[in-house]
């Protein structure tokens, strides 16, 4: 049965404001949501905040060439695109380097911290001398050993081999004074590390650690004959 013209005029009545609400709601949204969508496009798609320039600070070792091609950031990427931790682990990996920053500075640049390695010995080779630094990293190579640098002499010089890193401790943690007087370092195993001084003199450290005491017993016995002092047994130290 028909539904009474009354009844069906307000039934119809409340079918058009419910739309009107509707479509109000949708209009709301859409508002909304467009000036999120159009940030979204400029900062991911557009070219207007685009990378054109790739900025590297604290480079010596390395060149800025160097690091950028590594960085290998495509032409025109938009500069919120960029994975700034990939980038790090790139750059990270250039031998020279010891740790590296990547941050954005709108509205286009990526700027690159390097901090590269710090030399303290070096490895004596065909090519040179391969420079390492104090955690036993190989990182360069040069034709001399640059002043100031100790020889290091090892079987496997690296970061992972027990005898580099004993060599190193134990020259790391010489005093001032006789770390100076330091021309070699040299170490079979982690427990047998010897130093030979500027006058070709020998000390026999043997394990890292006890520098205070076996530091103070070579300098008491460098005034005595003898060639060697041997500093290795803890309490006991010989001159030869």
């Amino acid at each position: 049965m028909a539904a009474p013209p009354r009844l069906a005029a307000r039934l119809k009545a409340q079918r058009r404001a419910r739309r009107r609400r509707v479509a109000r709601r949708g209009s709301q949204v859409l508002l909304a949501v467009l000036p999120l969508a159009g940030l979204a496009w400029v900062l991911l798609v557009s070219p207007w905040l685009a990378v054109d320039e790739v900025e590297v600070l604290g480079t010596s070792r390395l060149s800025v060439a160097e690091v950028t091609a590594v960085a290998a950031i495509p032409d025109r990427t938009p500069l919120a695109r960029v994975d700034l931790g990939e980038l790090e682990a790139a750059v990270g990996r250039l031998a020279p380097v010891a740790r590296v920053e990547a941050s954005r500075s709108w509205p286009g640049t990526v700027r690159v911290q390097v901090h590269e390695r710090t030399p303290v010995a070096g490895v004596a080779g065909p090519q040179g001398f391969a420079l390492v630094d104090a955690e036993g990293v190989l990182f360069d190579t040069v034709p001399e050993l640059p002043a100031g640098l100790v020889g290091l002499e090892v079987d496997s010089p690296g970061a992972d081999d027990e005898a580099t890193r004993a060599a190193l401790t134990v020259y790391g943690d010489l005093p001032v004074a006789l770390r100076a007087d330091v021309r070699t370092v040299r170490a079979g195993s982690p427990s047998s590390v010897l130093l030979v001084l500027a006058d070709d003199r020998q000390v026999v450290w043997g394990s890292p650690g006890a520098t205070e005491t076996k530091a103070a017993a070579v300098a008491a016995l460098r005034r005595l004959p003898g060639s060697v002092v041997d500093v290795s047994a803890p309490g006991l130290a010989v001159r030869r």
